[in-house]
């Protein structure tokens, strides 16, 4: 059996345990016997990072919507003013191939000739989990890839989306076809469903279920913690952080956050007697764009010499599982990353979490943790000290707390197998039609980028 998920960025390891998740949920429901064909932004990068030696049934390639496309790179005027033209050129070609034609060599690589063919042989296709699907975000590519999707009679599965709010005309227009044609949208909370109320007409294919990662919960290990009268203190601590552009309250606001961390470092060393690791789901990968053990060595290098001799910068590259196996062996993990929170508590670690984005308020509310959750808008070093105190005078209570919160996520996260498991019976839409002329008329301008701004995505 033949799976496609699109839109990954497996550089970043939260992506990349979202697919690993995915993987495991579709396993539950069909078999082992399954091929993933991964369509990411840098596939040649992710090949490295998960080789066929290890990783035998995943097949990495390049996002199709990025590589048959063209998009504004630079300031060149007459380049840029014919890339709206080639666009509906590559398109209508891919209509003819769609109706049994031969991809044109002259528009088409052989490399996108193969992924076309994938495509087609494909028997699912899924748009990867995540926070990708926002208006802070240029979904210019998204809405290309789903444009392609809709071109081969391939309606995608959302996987366990934070989405939303449209409100953007162009946005809304483009998206409700999408959403339609769908067979089964996943989301992660309540909100999101609600801001995709009005562009959906069948509600009942939406369903809100736990971040998928949930479902890769060492669910044995955390029965046994809850079942025994503690965990082992190791005296080790873990902290994920992350330069973040958009915090609020002024341009000193990532300095703020950085401060509370650095007070968090210091009661830790100072009042608890621990030694602390930064470690975070992205680093270690010079090609992708984000790294945060820059960040943390910026932390380290405001810390006073005494306290900083007791902390260390872990900068390498770790796959999720590495990731996963590593956290057992701390007290607690602070983190910010989201998916650094979901797989430090899979293994039962508790975690202090800090938000930067809603949805990690979502899933600590999920968890018991919410009154000592940290908002990177407003914390403060006080604050940030007060809370982990808090935290640490009761940890027992909040990893029991946290821990059963996991085995309900689990059980969540687990629950779309059945929601799948119908899917192959019912066949996608005929392919004729794609997302009718608008498609067209919408890639021209996507292809002007007059839409929207344009900001990294997040996880």
């Amino acid at each position: 059996m033949k799976i496609i998920v699109e839109n990954t960025v497996c550089l970043n390891t939260g992506d990349a345990a979202i697919l690993l998740a995915i993987r495991h949920i579709l396993r539950t429901v069909w078999g082992e016997d399954l091929q993933f064909q991964v369509f990411d932004s840098q596939p040649e990068v992710a090949a490295r990072l998960y080789p066929p030696s290890e990783y035998p049934d995943l097949e990495f390639h390049k996002l199709l919507s990025e590589s048959v496309f063209k998009y504004n790179y630079d300031q060149n005027v007459l380049k840029n003013a014919i890339k709206p033209l080639y666009n509906r050129i590559v398109l209508r070609a891919l209509r003819k191939f769609a109706r049994g034609g031969q991809p044109a060599k002259a528009l088409f690589s052989e490399t996108d000739r193969r992924s076309l063919a994938i495509y087609r042989d494909a028997d699912l296709v899924i748009t990867t989990g995540g926070t990708y699907l926002v208006e802070n975000y240029n979904l210019e590519r998204r809405l290309n890839q789903f444009r392609i999707d809709a071109i081969l009679g391939k309606d995608p599965v959302f996987f366990t989306q934070s989405l939303g709010p449209f409100d953007k005309e162009y946005n809304r227009r483009e998206l409700k076809p999408v959403f339609d044609r769908s067979p089964l949208i996943l989301l992660r909370d309540a909100r999101s469903k609600e801001h995709i109320s009005d562009l959906v007409a069948d509600s009942g294919k939406c369903h809100v279920v736990a971040d998928a990662v949930f479902a890769l919960a060492d669910t044995d290990r955390i029965a046994g913690i809850l079942a025994s009268n503690g965990a082992p203190v190791t005296g080790r601590v873990a902290i994920s952080v992350r330069h973040w552009n958009y915090v609020k309250g002024g341009g000193n606001g990532m300095d703020r956050y950085l401060d509370a961390i650095r007070n968090i470092v210091t009661i830790l060393v100072r009042e608890q007697g621990k030694e602390v690791t930064f470690l975070s789901t992205c680093q270690g990968v010079p090609e992708y764009a984000h790294d945060d053990s820059k960040a943390a060595k910026a932390i380290v290098a405001g810390l006073d010499p005494e306290i900083a001799a007791h902390v260390s910068v872990d900068a390498a590259f770790h796959t999720p599982e590495q990731l996963m196996a590593a956290v057992k062996g701390f007290d607690f993990v602070v983190a910010t990353r989201m998916h650094m929170m979901i797989m430090s508590l899979c293994v039962g670690t508790p975690v202090l979490p800090i938000a930067y984005e809603f949805k990690t308020k979502e899933v600590a509310k999920r968890t018991g943790v919410s009154d000592v959750l940290l908002d990177i808008d407003t914390v403060t070093a006080e604050e940030a000290g007060e809370k982990l105190k808090s935290f640490t005078q009761n940890l027992d209570h909040y990893r029991r707390t946290a821990l059963q919160g996991v085995l309900d996520e689990h059980a969540s996260a687990m629950s779309a197998t059945g929601l799948l498991r119908p899917l192959l019976d019912a066949p996608s839409a005929d392919i004729a039609g794609d997302l009718g002329k608008g498609a067209e008329q919408g890639l021209a301008r996507a292809g002007k980028q007059q839409h929207e701004g344009e900001r990294d995505r997040i996880i």
